[in-house]
This record gives C-alpha cells, structure tokens and sequence, in this order.
C-alpha cells in the first residue's frame, strides 16, 4: 500500500515529461514545405513585402486561434470518441487556410500562394501549443503575441476590423455623394 503513492507520482511525472517531449517535437519543427517555398521567394530587401508578411502572420494566427477554441468548446460538448485529436483539428485547420487564401489575399492586396502558405505554416508549427493552451485553460487571446506572431491580441484585432468595416462604409458613402 506504501507503494502506491510513488507510482502515482511516477505516473503523473512520466506523463508530464512524455507530454512535454511530444510537445517540442511536434509544435517547434518548422514547416518544410514553407522553408523551401520562402527559400525560393523571400528577398529580405523587400521590406514592404515583410511588413504584409508579418501582418498577414497576425491575422492569421488570431484567426486560427479562436478557430481553435471554438474547436475545444464544442468538443467538449461531445463523447469523448467523437472529439477532434491533435491531427484532425491540424487538418481541419489546414483546409481552413485554403478557404481563406483567395479571400484574405484579396482584402489585403497579396498574393494567394503567400496566404496560404504562411497559414499553413502557421498551422503545422502552432497548431499543438495552441490546442495545449486551450485545453490548459490559458487565456488565449494573447497567444499570437507570445509565439512572436503578432502585436495584437484578439481584442485588437477586433478593434481593427471594426475600425477597417467603419473605413468601409464611409468609404461607399463619400463614392455615393
């Protein structure tokens, strides 16, 4: 009976270190597929090209993020067997990115290759420290910002969209007059 404790603690120790291990193995290898896209195209004196880069990135991020949580709560409300693991939420994700590369590059004036494999990337090397944080019950909404990803946490990034949408209409009515 003595020996119970110790193996529950040697349980919970080789859980935690089996769950860190996979955690760096899966979330911190970068996406190939990206690394050899970017080798061939990235010129690092373009330093607009950057900028909408590392706002794409934002944007990107934030909206996996909480496409993410979504994920986690309404798997919650479902029988263990029937919830998304890890690789099904990275596919969910992934086809995700392809249904917003043509729009998001058209909003904000890139090309379609570059949305969709910056989301991608964004995807394959975060989707793990997102779902972990999710499922932690971290506050993810500055999740971008700590991966280097963004300077805006949700509540900024809705800020902006209300913002762009009001540019927007004022827009269409100073074309009305």
């Amino acid at each position: 009976m003595g020996a119970a404790p110790s193996l529950r603690v040697w349980g919970a120790w080789t859980w935690l270190l089996l769950s860190l291990l996979a955690r760096n193995t899966t979330s911190e290898v970068p996406d190939e597929e990206y690394q050899a896209w970017a080798a061939e195209v990235f010129q690092p004196s373009d330093q607009d090209a950057i900028e909408r880069g590392r706002a794409l990135s934002c944007v990107l991020c934030n909206l996996l993020t909480k496409t993410v949580l979504d994920t986690h709560r309404l798997n919650k409300k479902k029988p263990l067997h029937e919830r998304f693991d890890q690789d099904q939420t990275q596919e969910v994700l992934i086809d995700f990115c392809s249904d917003l590369a043509k729009p998001i590059a058209r909003q904000m004036d890139v090309i379609e290759k570059d949305v969709l494999m910056v989301c991608n990337r964004v995807v394959k090397e975060n989707v793990g420290d997102m779902m972990d944080a999710v499922s932690l019950g971290e506050e993810v909404e500055d999740f971008c910002g700590e991966q280097k990803l963004c300077d805006l946490s949700f509540r900024g990034m809705e800020k902006m969209r209300k913002m762009m949408l009001e540019l927007g209409m004022k827009g269409k009515k100073d074309q009305e007059l």
